[in-house]
């Protein structure tokens, strides 16, 4: 279990702090949801990021590596959504508990 809350944190601290810097130096492809302004620059950051830290981290755990593969993009796509959709700051707490609540339900279902 220690896995999925350090997986959840640096998620948070290393995809969203990553995608914030890209995000302003770098964003120059805009879209708007509930009237906050992102960027697909980004957005795409908070993916990559997100998938690389899932990745590294179940690795070390049983399991078929194309498993490990379609957690990781599935972490990384929650994560992405999660971040993009928040409001209010409140990414800070959605993303680090969904990405790790997905990371634990579909290790449970997916590896032996």
């Amino acid at each position: 279990l220690p896995q999925y809350a350090a997986l959840g944190i640096l998620v948070m601290t290393w995809g969203d702090g990553l995608a914030a810097l890209i995000g302003r130096r770098f964003g120059r492809h805009t879209y708007k949801l509930w009237d906050m302004q992102k960027s697909w620059e980004g957005s795409g950051t908070m993916a990559l990021v997100s998938y690389a830290v899932s990745l590294s981290i179940l690795l070390g755990t049983v399991g078929n590596v194309w498993q490990i593969w379609l957690i990781s993009l599935a972490v990384s796509l929650v994560a992405t959504g999660l971040e993009a959709f928040s409001k209010f700051g409140i990414d800070n707490l959605t993303v680090p508990i969904g990405s790790a609540a997905i990371a634990f339900f579909l290790s449970q279902q997916l590896l032996p």
